[in-house]
């Protein structure tokens, strides 16, 4: 049996104790240069936060994470979609 697992949520800790340095960050940021979205990827996991980014979490998210334009995603169709623009 495989599982995996797919989080939306809202809880910064959580977001800290799901990060690993075998997935990959992603995250999104409004014009003032504010996090807005971070999304965690791995093989078996994938964590999808939005809320309120304070400042420990922000440094953490821009040293391990790289900045993208769009994320998607889909649990439907089974996959996560990154676009980033020059």
């Amino acid at each position: 049996m495989k599982l995996q697992l797919l989080a939306k949520i809202t809880d910064a800790e959580l977001l800290r104790k799901s990060m690993h340095e075998l997935g990959t960050v992603f995250y999104q940021a409004d014009g003032e240069g504010n996090i807005t979205k971070v999304v965690y990827f791995s093989g078996s996991r994938v964590v999808e936060f939005v809320g309120n980014v304070d400042e420990g979490l922000a440094k953490c998210v821009k040293a391990l994470g790289h900045k993208v334009d769009n994320i998607e995603v889909d649990e439907f169709q089974g996959f996560v979609r990154i676009v980033q623009q020059g």
